[in-house]
């Protein structure tokens, strides 16, 4: 996937510099700008209608309040609002934002293909969080990536990885048991694998075996 039609959504000039000047080391399309939400939402509504809808939205979250009535004060209400409007939009955002919540929010709330933090070295995350993302794959920030298990306090173990790994091969919860019988791993018992299921999505913060699977894939440990 090349992206050929990119939305930047940004209202500091040195930050629009700079995602200029990385798209160009990529020999990326010069993307089309946006300083408020509200403007970025109606480009990307014309783009749509016009038939040439964006394949990239880069946005940061927070915008200077300059006294202007506007509906969507922030990224992460144009964020919902974009993939309302098209929902295959790939999302990076780039924003100084640290908070390990928030960011997890975007990504298991508002389902972004991105994040990047604004900081020293910004330019190699930006360039490789876009690769990532055109061969659809989601890009993490380091330090989301390094303390990700710490902050769920949840040490997966090989049983873990084995029964996470089943459901990702496409067994349903209720065969997995047979599997691990046959293979000689216990507790093998139906009622055991649903446990520690629970276990693992109750200390990650999810609710679904799907969402559970996707997140080890994407952090490499199955």
């Amino acid at each position: 996937m090349k992206f050929e039609n990119i939305l930047v959504t940004e209202d500091q000039d040195m930050a629009n510099l700079s995602l200029r000047i990385t798209l160009e080391e990529l020999q990326l399309p010069r993307p089309h700008h946006a300083y408020y939400c509200d403007h970025a939402l109606t480009m990307i509504t014309t783009a749509l209608r016009d038939g040439r809808p964006y394949d990239l939205l880069i946005t940061d979250l927070f915008f200077q309040v300059d006294g202007t009535t506007k509906q969507l004060p922030d990224g992460i209400g144009l964020i919902k609002s974009a993939k309302q409007l098209q929902p295959d939009l790939k999302i990076l955002v780039f924003s100084t934002e640290s908070r390990q919540a928030a960011i997890r929010r975007l990504y298991d709330e508002f389902y972004i293909d991105g994040f990047v933090r604004k900081a020293r070295g910004d330019a190699q995350d930006l360039k490789n969080a876009i690769e990532q993302i055109a061969k659809n794959r989601r890009y993490y920030p380091r330090d989301y990536r390094s303390t990700a298990t710490q902050d769920n306090q949840h040490a997966f173990t090989t049983y873990d990885k084995t029964i996470i790994r089943l459901l990702a091969d496409g067994y349903a919860q209720k065969n997995i048991p047979a599997w691990l019988e046959n293979n000689d791993i216990q507790p093998s018992g139906l009622s055991s694998v649903e446990k520690r299921l629970s276990l693992i999505k109750k200390a990650m913060g999810f609710t679904k075996n799907e969402q559970l699977v996707l997140f080890c894939k994407e952090m490499g440990l199955i």
